[in-house]
C-alpha cells in the first residue's frame, strides 16, 4: 500500500510540473493565446445564440425550456472543454502508431497511456471552459438553482464522469490505429456526433438512437440523464440524485475498457520500421 501511494504521488508530481510547462508555453506566445480566447468562446456563443433563437420561434425543445437548455448546454461544453485539455491527443495517435513516437514512452519506467495524454496537456482547452462556465451560470440563474454544497459536488462528480466517457471514447478511437496501421482522424468526426447529441436533449431522437446513446455508446450519460437528474425533469431511464454518481460510474468503465483496448492494442505496435 506504501508503495503504490509512493507511486501515485509521483504520478500526481509529474503531472503538475507538465502543467507548469504548459502554461510557461503559452505565456511565451501571449499573442497565440489571446486568439485562441477569442476565437474559441465565439464558437459556443454562436452555437447558444442558435439555441436562444430556435426556442423564442419554435418554442421548447421536447419540453425543455430556454433556462434548461442554457444548463445543459453549459454543462456540456465544460466537459467537452475538460477532455480538450487532457485527452484530445487521442485524435492523433495514429500519426504517434506510425510514426513510432511511442518509442521514447516505452523507454520510460511510467505508464504509456499516462505519458502519451499526461505529458501533452492542451492548455488551450482552457478557452473553450470559458463559455461554458458562463452559460451554465446564466442557466442556474434562469432556472432558480439553488446552489448548495451537495449540488456542488453532484455537479463536480458529474463533470469527471462525463470528461472520462469523452475521453474514453477518444482512447478507444485512436487506439484502432494500432490494428488499421490508419492515420484516420476519428476526432472531427466523434466532436460534431457529440455537439450533436450532448448540447440537447436526447430524447428528442427515435428511440432505437436513444437507446444507442445510452447503452451502446454512453453518450447520454454525458449531459443528458445527469441535468435532468439535477434540474428534476423525468426521464424514461433513471431518475433520482444518484445519476451524477451514475455518470462517474459510467466513465470510469469506459475509460477502464478503452485503457484495456489501447494496452491490446500497443502490443501490435511495431516502431518507425524502415
Amino acid at each position: 500500500m506504501k508503495k503504490a501511494f509512493k507511486e501515485l504521488g509521483h504520478y500526481l508530481d509529474v503531472t503538475i510540473q507538465v502543467i507548469k510547462m504548459a502554461f510557461l508555453t503559452i505565456v511565451e506566445y501571449p499573442a497565440n493565446i489571446a486568439g485562441w480566447m477569442i476565437s474559441n468562446p465565439i464558437q459556443f456563443i454562436v452555437g447558444f445564440a442558435t439555441i436562444k433563437f430556435v426556442v423564442e420561434s419554435f418554442g421548447e425543445i421536447n419540453g425543455w425550456n430556454y433556462g434548461q437548455l442554457a444548463f445543459l448546454y453549459g454543462l456540456s461544453v465544460m466537459s467537452h472543454a475538460l477532455s480538450m485539455i487532457f485527452f484530445v491527443q487521442g485524435w492523433f495517435m495514429g500519426y504517434f502508431v506510425l510514426e513510432g513516437d511511442f518509442d521514447r514512452y516505452l523507454t520510460r519506467p511510467m505508464s504509456v497511456l499516462y505519458q502519451f495524454f499526461f505529458t501533452n496537456i492542451n492548455i488551450f482547452g482552457i478557452t473553450d471552459l470559458i463559455p461554458g462556465i458562463l452559460v451554465f451560470v446564466y442557466g442556474c440563474i434562469k432556472c432558480a438553482v439553488q446552489v448548495t454544497p451537495f449540488f456542488v459536488l453532484q455537479v463536480l462528480v458529474m463533470l469527471i464522469g462525463a470528461t472520462l466517457i469523452r475521453g474514453g471514447i477518444y482512447i478507444f478511437l485512436g487506439s484502432t490505429s494500432f490494428y488499421t496501421k490508419s492515420t484516420t482522424d476519428f476526432g472531427m468526426y466523434t466532436q460534431e456526433i457529440m455537439d450533436k447529441t450532448t448540447l440537447y436533449p436526447i430524447s428528442m431522437y427515435p428511440e432505437s438512437l436513444q437507446f444507442i446513446l445510452t447503452y451502446l455508446i454512453p453518450i447520454g450519460w454525458v449531459s443528458f440523464y445527469p441535468v435532468s437528474s439535477l434540474l428534476g425533469i423525468e426521464n424514461s431511464v433513471l431518475n433520482g440524485m444518484v445519476v451524477p454518481f451514475v455518470t462517474l460510474l459510467v466513465g470510469l468503465l469506459v475509460i477502464t475498457l478503452s485503457g484495456l483496448f489501447f494496452k491490446a492494442g500497443l502490443k501490435k505496435y511495431e516502431s518507425a520500421g524502415n
